[in-house]
């Protein structure tokens, strides 16, 4: 079995730092955290991209790096590494490393206060704002420690030992995080935690650590898991006044500001840029576009002494989906620059002079007019992630052999070769990738009628089969197009029932996280499980975030290839199956439940700027949901992208058509007037009829997803 806190998830994350130039010969470097070579590692970049290890730190177990920040303490214009860490015996929760030329050097002690309350902490994370430091505190309480420190020669120096709580945040279970901004030359910090669909924060003045000036409850919509070492100030609207940026691992990214009236709370425009979020496992070519478009959004700057060209030349995609005639191919295929290679064969035969390049581990070629039009490759890479040793016993006696453990990688793409007289417009035509949710019950009875509210490309099922009622929802992903949205209700006309639970779905498909929640909570921990923490070979699973489910759920593999979170020999009253595509592959769940009759299904559909998909389902039982059983599987997908160029097609082909009208037109529907809510609140609003205010939406004025739903539909 594996499983572990919500509050430690970031731990399977890549962090970026940078860029710097600290051996000043003008190519950047960057500081990775939580890599696959080491948990810190300075890397620097060439002309070409490709990285160079500079220097790695890899702590004694089982102290485990948990945040890194760079601060000049000793005033010599070379800032110092301040890593906070977890784990250590004698109770040092931070150290101090100083740049020596060639690399970082850690310093002649350690810091520790002296005071051991304060000293035997378990930071989360870690914020810098010149030489004062913030630290968020799970333990002895909940709460952030605010410290100035400066360097003596050579030995840190901790002073102005401070700290603030606040009610509000804790009382609260969720993991904490804080994170320092300035307005005006005032430095400010944030103390935050995610508990649920909501964020409590308290906001406080660094001089003045005790006073809390503004606490508040706030909506994240969705948004799961809070990566923590990426909280940074940033000055969104370039008005002086900095806000604070909150990433999630589900892609969105939020900027907490204090203004005159307290807590503003709004999503940032670089949220869903694909700017943080990487996997440890991220490669040379991912990081650096990620790294580019941090700069180009004005995240960060180009090093002292770099040429913002010179950064923009060594960061340029290796790869191109549109190569024109006289452009080079060199496409490095190796995951990340810690793998060691150890096969590759074509998948389909390469176009010709097309090759592989053992020496560098890189695809090269150079088109030729005879290779206008579409171009396939497809390949299959081999990396070896480790040995072992594997024993037995033969007629003779003993046998040993050492066997490598692989790690398969199954690629393929698609080029456009253009011609550079006269550059082609390319017809794309996209696969189908359904996204299906069903749920079957006998306690559906046959007169209630479902109520389809929605628009492209949802459509509704109802079927009866031997007594059992199954409803559900389906769409064509590829049909939404990109920065849209589209939403859906399927509502019995049963009358309402007095007491409704409600069970949450959210599949974000870029970064693969699937989250289920069910309110209103019982008294369950949160848990989450990494099927590729366990096994590797399980990395196309999802991770997975319960909230308000049984206690005994567990990750655990079946027979037929699928996972089981969850199994019991109590009896079943119906069961939802939730289907996603995950790039060749589907991803299907099955919750079988005990509970009441269903009474309606909502969704919505959230397509990114870069064409990902985010799904998330809400469906309302009368009075009890018990999930008895969970299991969930992958099966393949045939999910083929073709690209035509105009003269590629028969005349008998063409029309006075616009092919790229396959895109479905996303259309918003009027607000259905709300009836009044009938729990005392004032506030109308109605999710099951998918207004602008719907409980899944992204306004942060919405009803949060695990508020009570009012009926409007009679």
């Amino acid at each position: 079995m594996f499983g572990f806190s919500l509050g430690i998830l970031f731990a399977g994350n890549l962090y970026i730092f940078g860029t710097f130039d600290f051996n000043k010969n003008g190519k950047s470097e960057i500081l990775k955290l939580n890599g696959l070579v080491a948990p810190l590692e300075l890397v620097e970049l060439d002309d070409e991209g490709k990285h160079h290890t500079l220097w790695s730190f890899s702590p004694a177990p089982p102290i485990q790096i948990v945040d890194a920040k760079f601060s000049d303490l000793n005033q010599d214009g070379v800032p110092e590494l301040v890593v906070a860490q977890r784990g250590d015996p004698s109770g040092i929760w931070f150290a101090v490393f100083e740049w020596n030329g060639v690399a970082f050097s850690p310093t002649k002690a350690s810091v520790v206060s002296g005071n051991p309350g304060e000293d035997r902490v378990r930071p989360a994370n870690l914020s810098a704002f010149s030489n004062i430091f913030a630290a968020a505190m799970s333990t002895p309480t909940r709460s952030a420690a605010v410290f100035s420190l400066a360097m003596n020669e050579g030995v840190p120096e901790k002073s102005n030992n401070r700290s603030h709580s606040s009610p509000l945040v804790s009382n609260g279970y969720g993991p904490l995080f804080v994170g320092l901004f300035t307005i005006d030359g005032e430095g400010y910090a944030g103390l935050i935690s995610p508990e649920g669909n909501v964020l409590k924060t308290s906001i406080f003045s660094l001089s003045n650590p005790n006073e809390t000036i503004h606490s508040d409850i706030l909506v994240i919509n969705g948004a799961r898991v809070i990566l923590g070492p990426d909280i940074q100030p940033f000055d969104e609207n370039k008005d002086g006044r900095q806000e604070l940026l909150i990433p999630f691992a589900t892609g969105e990214v939020y900027a907490l500001a204090l203004s005159d009236s307290g807590i503003t709370f709004s999503e940032s425009r670089l949220s869903q840029s694909d700017l943080f979020g990487l996997k440890s496992g991220a490669g040379e070519v991912e990081i650096n576009q990620v790294i580019l478009s941090r700069v180009e959004s004005g995240l960060y700057e180009p090093p002292l002494g770099v040429d913002r060209s010179a950064v923009n030349d060594s960061l340029l995609l290796l790869v191109e989906d549109t190569l024109m005639l006289g452009d080079t191919l060199d496409f490095f295929l190796l995951p990340d620059s810690g793998s060691t290679f150890f096969h590759f064969n074509w998948e389909a035969t390469p176009p010709p002079g097309m090759q592989f390049n053992p020496n560098t581990y890189s695809i090269e070629w150079v088109p030729t007019r005879d290779h206008i039009g579409v171009v396939d490759v497809s390949y299959a890479l081999d990396v070896r992630l480790e040995e072992t040793l594997i024993s037995d016993v033969d007629s003779l006696g003993d046998t040993h052999h050492i066997h490598p453990v692989l790690e398969s990688h199954d690629s393929s793409f698609v080029m456009l070769i253009g011609d550079t007289i006269k550059p082609p417009e390319p017809f794309v035509l996209l696969p189908p990738r359904h996204h299906r949710v069903q749920v079957s019950s006998k306690d559906i009875h046959e007169t209630d009628r479902f109520t389809f509210l929605g628009e492209t490309p949802f459509g509704a099922t109802s079927i009866n089969n031997n007594g059992v009622i199954t409803v559900g929802v389906s769409a064509n992903l590829s049909t939404v197009k990109q920065n849209k949205s589209g939403s859906f209700a399927f509502q019995s006309s049963a009358d309402k029932p007095d007491s409704i639970i409600t069970l949450s779905l959210i599949h974000d498909l870029s970064s693969n996280i699937f989250y289920a929640s069910l309110y209103p909570t019982s008294d369950s921990i949160a848990q989450s499980f990494d099927p590729e923490g366990w096994k590797s070979y399980l990395y196309p699973y999802p991770e997975y975030f319960f909230e308000g489910f049984p206690n005994t759920i567990a990750l655990d593999s079946t027979v037929g290839g699928g996972l089981t979170l969850l199994s019991s020999d109590q009896k079943a009253s119906g069961s939802i199956t939730i289907s996603s595509p995950l790039f060749s592959q589907d991803h299907g769940m099955t919750i079988s439940y005990f509970g009441g009759r269903p009474y309606a299904i909502r969704g919505d559909i959230n397509v990114k700027d870069n064409g990902s998909h985010k799904t998330l389902t809400e469906i309302d039982f009368e009075s009890a949901f018990i999930p008895v059983d969970i299991s969930t599987w992958l099966r393949p997908a045939s999910r083929d992208t073709f690209v035509f160029h105009a003269d590629s097609l028969p005349d008998t082909l063409k029309a006075s058509v616009d092919y790229r009208s396959f895109y479905a037109p996303a259309t918003i529907l009027e607000n259905v007037t709300p009836m009044p809510v009938d729990n005392g609140v004032s506030e109308k609003t109605d999710s099951l009829a998918i207004p602008q205010q719907d409980s899944l939406s992204t306004d942060v004025k919405a009803i949060p997803m695990n508020a009570a739903t009012p009926d409007s539909t009679k």
